[in-house]
């Protein structure tokens, strides 16, 4: 599976609000975070990335995630480029860790003279370049131990991104890293293809649109859920985005009301009616 290097330098580019992004992570909440890809263009979704911390001490890997969406050019990261007209090209990423590097160490790999972390190239001067296999698996190895937590399963996903779900493994921290991953896949995805850029609950006669309602604070926020469940399968399976639908907190809890998984178009009488 592909993986990336990505970089940041506080020199070039204070991420002012690092500090509240990795609490609300290790807080269990979904983050998903644009990043500057260089002039990589076919970095594909579900592809594993690693952000590498520059320029000043601590140096090291401080994040890892899952690419959401594919490299699109958007307003240059640097605002004094961006107010010139340039453009840069971006990814997402559903981030599944992230250091503070004012609280925590960040995986510093220098101190590898030979090996596979050896070759991690921590003076790359652009984003985005690829990770060779045997070093991304080095690497997600020592980031795993460096955290605590199992391998997070670099090596073993999708060219599009698919969840493998339903299977009961050791590794479920790569499981539930991809689940986060095809989950801000199919938000974003609703997100592109509403007329106005807000996501709505997806069952028919409903439309509840969280924003409207708590205001930029759940901006983007929706549940997903399986519209085929997964203790129905027999054996692990792909999840892909047609196999989920964005819907409210409300209709989700009715859906699966008594243990059922009821459809979306039969859930509310008059519509039903």
């Amino acid at each position: 599976m592909p993986a990336y290097l990505l970089t940041w330098n506080p020199k070039n580019w204070r991420w002012h609000d690092l500090p509240d992004v990795a609490r609300r992570l290790a807080d269990g909440l979904p983050i998903e975070q644009r990043w500057s890809c260089g002039n990589s263009r076919s970095i594909a979704v579900g592809s594993r990335v690693f952000l590498l911390r520059q320029g000043v001490e601590p140096k090291g890997i401080v994040a890892s995630g899952w690419v959401t969406k594919a490299p699109f050019a958007a307003p240059h990261w640097d605002t004094g480029r961006a107010a010139t007209g340039e453009q840069a090209f971006f990814i997402m990423f559903a981030a599944d860790a992230l250091l503070n590097p004012a609280e925590s160490q960040p995986l510093d790999v220098r101190a590898h003279v030979s090996g596979p972390l050896a070759e991690v190239q921590v003076d790359a001067q652009a984003s985005g370049n690829s990770i060779p296999e045997l070093v991304a698996a080095a690497l997600s190895e020592a980031w795993a131990a460096h955290l605590g937590k199992e391998d997070q399963g670099l090596g073993r996903g999708d060219p599009e991104l698919g969840a493998m779900e339903g299977e009961q493994r050791r590794r479920f921290v790569s499981h539930r890293a991809r689940e986060r991953a095809l989950r801000a896949a199919k938000l974003e995805h609703a997100r592109a293809n509403s007329v106005d850029g807000r996501i709505r609950c997806e069952v028919p006669g409903c439309g509840f649109d969280f924003e409207s309602i708590y205001g930029s604070i759940a901006a983007g926020f929706a549940h997903v859920h399986h519209l085929r469940p997964l203790a129905d399968a027999t054996a692990p399976t792909i999840t892909k985005l047609e196999d989920l639908a964005v819907v409210c907190a409300n209709c989700h809890a009715v859906i699966h009301r008594g243990g059922a998984c009821r459809s979306l178009e039969a859930l509310i009488p008059a519509v039903r009616e």
